[in-house]
């Protein structure tokens, strides 16, 4: 799973990259080809385009490749699928 938001103020394009910390280098290189889920820390309904509230899953995508960069590298995604509906992380206070 990739925390990020359909229109991120940070520096993703989640239908082409994906910027992460190196941190967390070992573990993307380990999906790399691999389909991951999209999800956002806070979604108030099922509504693509909201923001803030729950968090849910929004999407699907692939990495496809790994670009390094001497302060933090990016991963290359292709295939973005996003979701009919959001989907809530929680229902019912479970996950």
């Amino acid at each position: 799973m990739l925390r990020t938001k359909l229109d991120p103020t940070y520096d993703d394009l989640p239908e082409q990259r994906y910027h992460f910390p190196r941190t967390y280098l070992r573990q993307v290189d380990a999906a790399r080809g691999d389909w991951i889920v999209y999800y956002e820390r806070r979604r108030p309904s099922g509504d693509l385009m909201k923001t803030g509230g729950r968090p849910a899953y929004f999407a699907t995508a692939r990495i496809v490749d790994i670009i390094p960069d001497p302060s933090e590298p990016d991963a290359l995604i292709e295939d973005l699928r996003p979701f009919g509906h959001a989907v809530p992380i929680q229902r019912h206070g479970r996950l």
